[in-house]
């Protein structure tokens, strides 16, 4: 099979599954998840007084990739349920076995593709953020500096992705992405009050 064919039945299961927006969907709230799992770390590990960007870059790793595994794990077994589900609806209807056709193929690929999405998206975005973590780590910047720029980076992350939601409703963008941006302050505040309260 050449490229060129791969890359038309990948597109084909993609509008016959129409996993595109449900995609679209796991890669924001995912996204999220990991903003928010960093944030929590890179605040905890400040308020505790760590100032070791290779603690920081491991914690907060660790976690995203528990995060990605959970999405993955979660969405393959919730998306293949629930295909599997409408597929067998299907064939009661139409009197006939579908476990061989293009739509069960098509939904394979389906919650496969979702599954990846779930995974790789809070650590994609993991890596972004902790940018100045590594270059606080080979001693290219300060750790102060390198906290600064990762919460600058956060919020900004953050306020893309309310910008990406608000093309997606066809609403004002700058509105979601400063919707955004509020949870991403809301949640900065509010770890940094916890965390101070439990230090007294």
């Amino acid at each position: 099979m050449s490229i060129s064919d791969f890359l038309n039945r990948i597109k084909k299961y993609r509008e016959i599954s129409n996993i595109d927006e449900i995609a679209r969907r796991y890669f924001v709230m995912n996204g999220f998840d990991g903003i928010l799992t960093i944030l929590g770390v890179i605040i905890g590990t400040y308020i505790a007084n760590i100032r070791n960007p290779n603690t920081v870059i491991i914690t907060s790793v660790s976690a995203c990739i528990a995060i990605g595994i959970s999405g993955f794990s979660g969405t393959f077994m919730s998306e293949k349920a629930e295909r599997t589900r409408n597929l067998k609806r299907l064939e009661k209807r139409l009197l006939t076995k579908l476990h061989n056709s293009i739509l069960s193929k098509a939904g394979k690929f389906a919650y496969f593709y979702a599954s990846l999405v779930a995974a790789l998206t809070p650590l994609f975005f993991s890596i972004i953020i902790l940018t100045p973590m590594f270059l606080a780590s080979i001693n290219l910047i300060s750790y102060m500096t390198a906290f600064y720029s990762l919460l600058i980076t956060s919020f900004l992350i953050l306020f893309v992705l309310g910008m990406f939601l608000g093309k997606v409703s066809e609403e004002n963008i700058i509105i979601w992405g400063m919707k955004m941006f509020l949870i991403g302050l809301i949640t900065t505040f509010s770890l940094l009050f916890i965390g101070f309260i439990l230090r007294i």
